[in-house]
């Protein structure tokens, strides 16, 4: 039997991802009950960086009167003053003010497994319902029950709800199950090394290295050449480095794609490039156990993010995987958990039609930041990069962070859209489910050099596709 009242909602969240636990948070807020599902045996310590700007940020900073926002800026890259862009020839290409310099308020950027542990604790302060080392083998989604078997200490469990949310990550077994897709995993010819390690005395000794290694100032800089770019990033009063170098990469992906790097792998990389000494030093100064090889395995986009009942929802990575260069991908996924949260709180216990609002909200706007990842990666790769060229084109070398990007607030998007929608749903209006979602807000066409490109080339520039199909 349906709840009559969204307090009433009983919301089976899988994946304990920054997604599901935002969700989670949020539908607790609320006043429903939600029960997040993990593999794992607790919260990741695992990973590099990750950024959050403000389009997510404010989220972390409207819990506990701010608190959580404040824990976040203290773990976090929060004393570098710029972003400098640097050529393979080392030569600095521009120097943009850090994010955190201009605005301190909602963006973050640390490391994952630390910023991941601080949302974890306060989804416990909050009385989450965590159930980690459970790995979920069936969902269902029947017109009498929806929810999911999962394996785990106790054996095959079968947890019910109202209402399912998959944050279950690229690959997920939601899209399989529940949207009957096939797995579109595609290899999108590029990998990332990365790396995050303690600097140690020795290391401050190295010549290029030292450069970049400051008590009281964080660093940041970004290096661009042929097929390859790549991020230093020392903070934590010279005590914390991390770097991650995107490149091209001709493997065949099957089922795993995170693995142990090997140094002389990424040596190779570097010469191929020609990427600086500082490079070569970073890397060397790197305990070979912590340089991971990881592939970046593209997820094209899908016609919908619901279940046949609409009952059921994928989200996050599960819904739209990005590449690292969309610069939002963890950023999106947050907004989905907030936007999710709001629909059910505002849908009176009717799932199916607060999840076609969720999804009409969020579609475009996650679509286009999506696709635009292929857009930026090939802007940074194809291009000979100098001074004279940036400065010809000061809005093509940039990280994507757009006003209408980072300025969105979700809960007011949300709030002001929803019974608009809900309308919309209740009458059945026609169209694929581009037009009948709201507007993406934006695009990144000034980041293009196509005036330079050949003619015949113009057409090759990777543009937000459009999915038609119908609702």
């Amino acid at each position: 039997m349906s709840p009559t009242t969204s307090k009433d909602l009983r919301v089976v969240i899988v994946g304990a991802g920054f997604c599901g636990l935002t969700a989670a948070i949020e539908c607790k807020l609320r006043g429903m009950h939600p029960i997040l599902i993990e593999a794992y045996p607790g919260p990741s310590s695992h990973g590099d960086l990750l950024d959050f700007v403000k389009n997510a940020g404010r989220v972390f900073e409207s819990w506990d009167g701010g608190k959580i926002g404040r824990r976040l800026m203290a773990a976090g890259v929060n004393a570098a003053k710029h972003l400098e862009f640097f050529n393979a020839q080392d030569v600095l290409l521009r120097r943009d003010p850090w994010p955190q310099a201009n605005d301190e308020d909602c963006v973050y950027a640390g490391h994952r497994g630390e910023m991941h542990r601080i949302v974890h604790e306060y989804a416990v302060e909050v009385g989450v319902d965590m159930r980690f080392s459970r790995r979920v083998a069936r969902y269902l989604d029947t017109d009498s029950a929806r929810g999911v078997v999962v394996n785990g200490p106790d054996g095959e469990e079968t947890i019910f709800g109202d209402v399912v949310l998959a944050c279950d990550g690229p690959r997920s077994l939601a899209r399989s199950q529940l949207l009957n897709l096939p797995d579109t995993k595609v290899n999108s010819g590029y990998a990332i090394f990365r790396a995050y390690f303690n600097i140690t005395d020795e290391m401050r000794q190295l010549p290029a290295f030292s450069d970049m290694i400051q008590e009281g100032e964080d660093r940041v800089r970004f290096w661009v050449g042929r097929d390859m770019h790549g991020f230093i990033y020392t903070w934590n009063h010279g005590r914390d480095c991390a770097w991650v170098l995107t490149h091209l990469d001709d493997a065949d992906i099957a089922e795993t794609w995170s693995f142990p790097g090997k140094r002389e792998d990424v040596v190779r990389y570097l010469r191929e490039a020609g990427f600086p000494p500082i490079w070569h030093e970073v890397l060397g100064a790197t305990p070979a156990d912590r340089i991971i090889d990881y592939k970046l395995v593209w997820r094209d986009p899908i016609p919908t993010w619901l279940s046949g009942s609409k009952k059921c929802a994928v989200m996050g990575d599960a819904a739209h995987c990005h590449l690292p260069t969309s610069a939002q991908g963890a950023c999106q996924a947050v907004e989905d958990a907030v936007t999710a949260a709001i629909c059910l709180q505002k849908c009176n216990g009717n799932v199916a039609e607060g999840l076609q609002v969720f999804e009409r909200i969020r579609f475009n706007r996650s679509h286009v930041i999506h696709q635009a990842s292929i857009l930026t990666r090939n802007i940074y790769h194809k291009n000979d990069w100098t001074p004279d060229l940036v400065e010809e084109y000061p809005d093509s070398l940039i990280i994507p962070f757009y006003p209408w990007i980072t300025n969105f607030d979700v809960f007011a998007n949300a709030e002001e859209h929803y019974e608009s929608l809900l309308e919309d749903v209740r009458s059945g209006k026609q169209g694929t489910l581009e037009q009948l979602a709201l507007p993406a807000g934006g695009d990144y066409s000034a980041m293009l050099l196509e005036k330079r490109a050949p003619e015949e080339k113009r057409e090759e520039l990777p543009r937000a596709s459009v999915v038609q199909v119908q609702s």
